[in-house]
């Protein structure tokens, strides 16, 4: 027959909806019952035009080639290093060939 303190504990986990915990061991409940927040940062972070504007390119070739900001900032950084003579070696002719 279960203690009064048995019979407690058990109404109180129903009450309060928490989980029978023998030997106090860490369960991480108390990240499990917060809400989810994916959907909310989904829609802070905007989707990715690239994809759709290539696929749409690839479709019909009339429309311009899309460049991105970054890729646009990259090639223009890369033409610079180029001109400085401080770009990436050609592929073979590397630090290490010989």
């Amino acid at each position: 027959m279960a203690s009064r303190a048995s019979k407690i504990a058990a109404v109180a986990r129903e009450i309060f909806s928490t989980l029978p915990n023998r030997g106090r061991v860490r369960t991480g409940m108390q990240f499990l019952k917060k809400p989810l927040t994916g959907a909310y940062e989904k829609r802070y972070y905007m989707e990715p035009i690239e994809p759709y504007a290539r696929r749409a390119q690839r479709a019909c070739p009339l429309i311009p080639i899309y460049t991105s900001e970054l890729q646009e900032r990259r090639s223009l950084k890369l033409r610079m290093l180029r001109q400085r003579g401080k770009g990436p070696p050609k592929k073979g002719s590397g630090k290490r060939s010989k």
